[in-house]
């Protein structure tokens, strides 16, 4: 009976680690710094991340999706998707 419960509580701990593993990762391929607002679906959140040159930021969103703005450039994304940075716009991978 223990051994079993253990199994049970294994799996669950298990799935709740990957549904929880998805969120929106931006990689900057700019030599240039950028701090970049996310804001969560319909406006739950704002936040700010700041991104360095041929840097990343994994998991900047976790909502189903997100809106994601630098100077002269914005786009939307959803949870599991994959930004770049590229000539100072966003463009979706």
């Amino acid at each position: 009976m223990n051994t079993k419960l253990s199994a049970s509580i294994g799996v669950l701990a298990l799935g709740l680690v990957s549904s929880t593993a998805h969120a929106t990762d931006i990689i900057n391929q700019d030599n240039k710094a950028y701090k970049v607002k996310v804001q969560g679906e319909g406006k739950l959140s704002i936040s700010h991340h700041n991104i360095r040159a041929n840097g990343s930021q994994y998991g900047a969103c976790g909502y189903s999706f997100c809106t994601f703005e630098i100077p002269g450039s914005k786009v939307s994304a959803t949870k599991n998707g994959k930004l770049f940075i590229r000539g100072g716009k966003f463009v979706k991978g």
